[in-house]
């Protein structure tokens, strides 16, 4: 299984305090089964005008991940169709980068009791970022489309 994630987010928020308001963030979830030309589920995540340390960055963040290979089964099994729909999602892109570098990215969901699942924690991910510290979201998880081939959109 592979996953990419694209982050996107304009507000302010103050890293390790519980200081923030997002005015937008948005997030595309693609996930498919190996490399290639398998069909590529594509999942998007939209948060607005919200204040705290739920969604945010340091005033514009933008971060795309490479395609990140999946091989634990319990993460594979969290990045299925009928696992993901309606859930809620707390992703975190971290690096501070102005164009191609690593950083670490974080997907968890959380449960109606506020539990967090963690679906994907991985460490020194090549992404394709323009942000200076971190860009996250936090949001209900909605399906977008099923695409044949991996698309461009991410």
């Amino acid at each position: 299984m592979e996953i990419r994630i694209r982050v996107s987010g304009l507000g302010m928020n103050i890293p390790k305090t519980s200081f923030g308001v997002n005015l937008f963030s948005g997030c595309y979830i693609e996930t498919r089964p190996n490399h290639g030309n398998a069909p590529t589920h594509i999942y998007g995540i939209i948060d607005t005008l919200s204040l705290g340390n739920e969604s945010g960055t340091v005033v514009v963040g933008h971060a795309v991940t490479d395609w990140i290979k999946v091989t634990k089964q319990t993460s594979i099994d969290r990045l299925k169709h009928e696992f993901l729909i309606g859930k809620t999602a707390d992703i975190e892109i971290k690096g501070s980068s102005f164009g191609n570098s690593k950083g670490d990215v974080s997907f968890k969901i959380i449960d109606e009791n506020g539990d967090s699942i963690t679906v994907i924690d991985k460490y020194d991910i090549n992404i394709n970022a323009f942000q200076l510290a971190t860009t996250k979201i936090r949001g209900k998880i909605r399906h977008q489309v099923v695409a044949q081939k991996s698309s461009g959109l991410c």
